[in-house]
């Protein structure tokens, strides 16, 4: 099975997953600044956005690799 895919859809994935990695990026940079919390008060857990920012990351890492693939066999 080949899959062939074009550097304009390859492109508005990866685009999507640089969106997706920054999302954790903000979280981060947010909860050092004090603005959010890194624990729930009432519950005592890390809050849901930190216990998801790993999964963000490696969902944008792989829209990422389509572009990269695509990119180099567009190569000649």
């Amino acid at each position: 099975m080949k899959i062939i895919m074009k550097l304009k859809n390859a492109t508005q994935l990866a685009i999507i997953g640089v969106i997706v990695q920054l999302i954790p990026f903000i979280l981060f940079f947010l909860t050092n600044l004090d603005m959010l919390s890194w624990v729930n008060q009432e519950t005592g857990q890390r809050n849901w956005y930190l216990q998801y920012a790993g999964f963000l990351n490696i969902i944008g890492t792989a829209l990422l690799l389509p572009f990269f693939i695509t990119l180099f066999k567009s190569q000649k």
